[in-house]
């Protein structure tokens, strides 16, 4: 309710204000939302009887509130101008005994009910975004506009993972690439277990014997513990470059190896992914100097385990971030630009999260649809950050 209370504020939905002394108030300017620790709002602009009050603001349901989350022991709620509450149910003071000026919030019912009808589990619907019915009257423009930020948004969230690998991998660029690349071909299945065996496996010891396959193999199976028992020449090769790398294999039981696809399996994957590395040892500088997306796709058609769908998810997910990371430490906006339009050429990723919104109406595109839906999903619809989102503010704000 309070995310419904910050909302009405800022694009002040409110009925006529005045504090519970019944002293009118005029909002000259809401302030600024405060997203971290503190106030809600900083430097609102407020009058109270004429005269002009400049500080922070502070909104709960309840004013008991304010002891509840032991605002009276935070000495950041000292400056607080304003408490704004739905229940006046006690009278709050600052540290030296002078109550803060407190105004009952009327949220307006209309605006009331609409919340109340977007956040609220539909018992005759089956879909998982509770807004879904509401979705397919939204302007075009409001939705492709919330598609762009939500798409940037969650590359944005993969380029800091991958400049904090490069910092994990010393300013190595191509370190970092591997540990991502590795991930992409785990899938959300066994995308962890790549990873940690990718971080345990660095790259340049790889490097070192990419002008043999069986070592290669040796390095990446016997890493990952999933040498087949009956091996015992993969088994003695890994053996010896174990001692002469100082190895420790991860643990076996991460891998998830039942009810997968036979070309999803960690023993298909990880061959397939010896045989790119050994196609392309340079493959970092092949893929920043790749022009278009068709030169893109060539890099990784190398084994016939790595079908279209696996390449297209290692570009989106692997590639991309790594380009607009590049891009942005190279000051290079076209590269960026490159990136994402990528997206645009990749079709639309196939999964449950997409069925949902294609059963909300929502029309799917391609890969940067998918991406910015799916980052709608999680980031905002499966925690109920309905007041966050421009489509719940969007309803929310309108009758129809």
């Amino acid at each position: 309710m309070e995310e419904l209370m910050y909302y009405v504020w800022q694009q002040r939905l409110f009925q006529a204000i005045v504090t519970i002394d019944d002293n009118p108030i005029e909002i000259i300017h809401p302030g600024l939302r405060n997203l971290d620790a503190g106030p809600d709002f900083f430097n609102a602009k407020i009058r109270i009887d004429g005269m002009l009050w400049a500080g922070n603001v502070e909104m709960h349901v309840k004013a008991s509130d304010w002891f509840r989350h032991n605002h009276h022991t935070n000495h950041a709620y000292d400056n607080v101008i304003l408490h704004v509450v739905l229940n006046a149910d006690s009278v709050i003071s600052l540290p030296d005994g002078q109550p803060i000026k407190t105004v009952v919030m009327k949220i307006p019912q209309d605006v009331m009910e609409r919340y109340r009808m977007i956040t609220a589990n539909q018992p005759y619907s089956f879909s998982a975004i509770r807004c879904a019915q509401f979705v397919p009257s939204l302007p075009s423009l409001v939705m492709n506009d919330w598609l762009t930020a939500l798409a940037t948004q969650r590359m944005l969230g993969k380029v800091k993972r991958v400049r904090d690998l490069i910092v994990d991998s010393h300013e190595s660029w191509q370190e970092a690439f591997y540990v991502i690349l590795c991930r992409s071909l785990g899938t959300g299945v066994n995308g962890d277990a790549c990873e940690r065996l990718a971080r345990s496996l660095p790259y340049r010891f790889l490097q070192k014997h990419l002008d043999n396959d069986l070592q290669v193999r040796a390095l990446l199976l016997g890493q990952a513990g999933l040498i087949p028992a009956d091996d015992d020449r993969l088994a003695a090769e890994y053996a010896f470059l174990r001692a002469k790398f100082s190895l420790t294999p991860i643990d076996a039981s991460v891998w998830r190896l039942s009810r997968l696809r036979p070309q999803a399996s960690p023993l298909v994957r990880l061959s397939a992914l010896a045989q790119l590395l050994r196609s392309h040892p340079n493959l970092f500088s092949e893929v920043i100097t790749a022009d278009d997306i068709d030169s893109m796709r060539r890099l990784f058609f190398v084994s016939r385990h790595i079908g279209m769908q696996t390449v297209n998810s290692i570009i989106i997910n692997a590639v991309v971030p790594l380009l607009m990371a590049y891009a942005e430490w190279q000051c290079d906006s076209a590269m960026c630009e490159r990136a994402l339009e990528m997206l645009e050429h990749i079709p639309a990723e196939s999964n449950r999260y997409m069925d949902y919104w294609v059963q909300a109406g929502v029309p799917i595109r391609n890969a940067f649809d998918s991406q910015a839906l799916l980052h709608l999903y999680r980031e905002y619809c499966e925690q109920h950050k309905c007041m966050n989102c421009r489509i719940g503010c969007w309803l929310i704000k309108h009758r129809q």
